[in-house]
């Protein structure tokens, strides 16, 4: 190698001119090749002492030499010189994924939908000669100057002739984008790649991973254990990332199921933003269930990006248990608008859903559930008439039988004479005017009675919240504080606003939280808001026997 102050030249051939960008594999550069006069991108890997960076070097270089594809880099040459080996590829001259979202902002699920197609056929390719690129994310995605991607930076690729691509005990990849079965030790193929890209549409509609958490060791917990967080802005592209980031690689979508959702949704809508069109993916034979000899990843590997007490938490922590989702496509469970408590028996409940409701049954506090009835109209419940929906209940302190119901900007207040719904209307509708600690509210979405007193409530009106005191049991109130940003209440951040809230039959301080069609489960220690998030978030599918099922919210 011979450099200048400002240039070098590798192998006598590619002379070296601008530092393109650095990351953990080593640095990449603009360059010429001096002998067929064309620009060139060169990346740069210093050689390890024990003779890794070679080996690395050369499985890189095999791994995407293997490919011809329009939409994986193209690999033209690999030279040692000097200290270092470099690998000379396919110069895109144009950002990545993640500097474009940088700049831009989030991209409409069309737009996403057609770089998904694009990827998905890339993987494609790559997986149909034996190799895995393990390291799927914005920042290693391309863009051409006519709007297509270009799949690069294969530098922790596997291949499937054994050879590992690490050090023993490594874990190699971006912790948000890394699926769940390598993180416990467990055999790698295809399917991986594929949650790699669900993390990675996500983050292209909304600017953020479905497992962003404050902490390393936050953030390897919820890829490993928790649901996804897939925010309302994915729209059409919900299905298609849910179904990519199932935690049991067997239950992902195949690439074919993946290519034929993404399709519906790039096609007719904005699809001239893209400025080339997209081609259906060339799929290798299914690699869904295939079962390659990749070596496995040790959960040892966890000491290289959170700590020991990283690695033993993962290991002590057994699977989410997870049902099987009764729903597919972009048919979706209702969502609970309010859940309300049988008075005879804390292990019943009725969820009211827009204008149904179903009486359910709740053992021990877990999710293991069962619905007692099918879904019922809301005009069967005599006491309701006049309500189109019920949008939250309030217990009187004086009286566990008797409630106060909401809906829009009124409310009444009922009598359950025996737990079931023999019930009489107390009051007729009022408007919610006239109750004084809720002024300034139009409507109330939920209610949550404090642990530590029977007569305070946390009410819960779109983003905000205020505490009140019932005295008596009737409405002689004060309202205890102003009204709050629900984004100071810690284990609710995340939730916009809260829809229903359903206090365990097992502990008087635990409650689950519903918004959207998600919910979590916290803790109120003291009955003010000391808590803690047990679990969540979760989509409402997974408690699977309870709710009415149907397009939306019912």
């Amino acid at each position: 190698m011979i450099h200048s102050d400002r240039q070098w030249l590798v192998a006598d051939r590619y002379l070296l001119t601008d530092l393109i960008g650095r990351g953990g594999m080593g640095a990449v550069w603009r360059a010429t090749d001096q002998l067929l006069q064309r620009t060139v991108a060169v990346k740069e890997l210093p050689l390890a002492g024990d003779g890794e960076g070679p080996r690395r070097a050369l499985r890189e270089a095999r791994a995407v030499a293997r490919v011809s594809h329009p939409n994986v880099i193209d690999i033209y040459d690999l030279v040692g010189s000097g200290d270092r080996l470099w690998i000379v590829m396919e110069l895109v001259d144009g950002p990545s994924l993640s500097s474009q979202l940088e700049a831009v902002g989030p991209l409409a699920p069309s737009r996403a939908a057609g770089i998904g197609l694009q990827l998905l056929d890339a993987l494609g390719a790559v997986h149909a000669v034996g190799a895995l690129h393990r390291d799927v994310k914005p920042g290693n995605v391309l863009l051409r100057g006519d709007g297509s991607v270009v799949l690069a930076d294969f530098g922790i690729a596997a291949l499937a002739d054994g050879e590992s691509q690490t050090g023993t005990g490594e874990l190699m990849g971006s912790l948000d984008f890394i699926a769940p079965e390598r993180l416990h030790g467990r055999p790698a193929g295809p399917p991986s790649d594929l949650f790699s890209l669900g993390v990675t549409l996500c983050v292209l509609v909304s600017g953020h991973s479905p497992f962003a958490r404050p902490t390393p060791a936050a953030v390897l917990h919820a890829v490993a254990y928790e649901e996804p967080h897939i925010p309302d802005c994915a729209g059409p592209l919900a299905a298609v990332i849910e179904g990519l980031l199932h935690k049991d690689p067997a239950e992902r979508l195949s690439t074919a199921e993946a290519a034929s959702l993404l399709r519906s949704t790039s096609v007719g809508s904005e699809a001239g933003t893209l400025k080339h069109t997209l081609r259906a993916p060339t799929l290798p034979p299914p690699p869904r269930r295939r079962r390659l000899r990749w070596a496995a990843t040790s959960l040892a590997a966890l000491l290289l990006v959170g700590g020991g007490g990283v690695t033993a938490f993962m290991m002590s922590r057994p699977p989410a248990q997870h049902a099987d989702p009764a729903v597919t496509g972009s048919v979706r469970p209702a969502q609970p608008d309010e859940v309300l408590q049988a008075p005879g028996d804390r292990s019943r409940y009725w969820v009211f859903s827009k204008n149904q409701y179903v009486p359910i049954e709740v053992s021990a506090g877990t999710r293991t559930d069962k619905r007692l009835t099918e879904p019922r109209p809301l005009s069967s419940w005599s006491s309701l008439s006049g309500f189109s929906r019920v949008d939250a209940v309030m217990q009187t302190p004086d009286d566990p039988n008797r409630f106060w119901v909401f809906s829009e900007d009124q409310y009444i207040r009922i009598e359950i004479a025996d737990g079931k719904h023999t019930v009489k209307q107390l009051t007729e509708p009022r408007p919610l005017s006239s109750w004084s600690s809720l002024s300034g509210f139009s409507r109330i979405d939920a209610v949550m009675q404090t642990p530590d007193n029977r007569n305070h409530y946390w009410v819960f009106s779109e983003d905000q919240y205020i505490r009140i005191e019932i005295a008596d049991g009737k409405h002689t109130d004060r309202q205890l504080t102003e009204p709050r940003p629900l984004s100071s209440w810690s284990s609710l951040s995340g939730f916009s606003r809260i829809d229903a809230v359903m206090q365990t039959p097992d502990d008087p301080n635990r409650f689950w939280v519903f918004s959207g069609d998600q919910y979590i489960r916290i803790e109120i220690a003291d009955g003010k808001h000391t808590d803690k998030r047990i679990i969540g978030p979760r989509p409402l599918r997974d408690w699977k026997d309870s709710f009415p099922r149907g397009e939306g919210r019912l």
